[in-house]
């Protein structure tokens, strides 16, 4: 079994599914199967043929694809559970409320 990501006209994902390598021409629509080069794909990605990678869509607009084919933040992030605010273009915490 492997999985397939069926490519719309615009190179998007618009299904996935797990398949046995010989039925997945019982399907119609352009597949692609998932190996170790192409990373994962999820619906919504963009099937990039001259890379043979599948790209998350892009999160931010600040942010730019690495050579490793992931989404990159301007500005590493500082610790682990803070979040991207794209108005200030940084990383920000958020500050847990405490009961009393």
């Amino acid at each position: 079994m492997s999985k397939y990501a069926k490519i719309n006209s615009e190179n998007i994902v618009e299904q996935v599914i797990i398949c046995e390598d010989n039925n997945i021409s019982l399907f119609s629509g352009n597949y692609i199967k998932e190996t170790t080069e192409t990373l994962e794909p999820n619906i919504g990605d963009t099937w990039d043929s001259e890379n043979n990678k599948f790209i998350d869509p892009k999160p931010y607009e600040s942010w730019v694809l690495g050579e490793d084919f992931l989404w990159h933040a301007p500005v590493a992030q500082p610790v682990p559970n803070s979040y991207w605010d794209e108005d200030s273009l940084s990383w920000a915490t958020r500050e847990e409320s405490s009961e009393e």
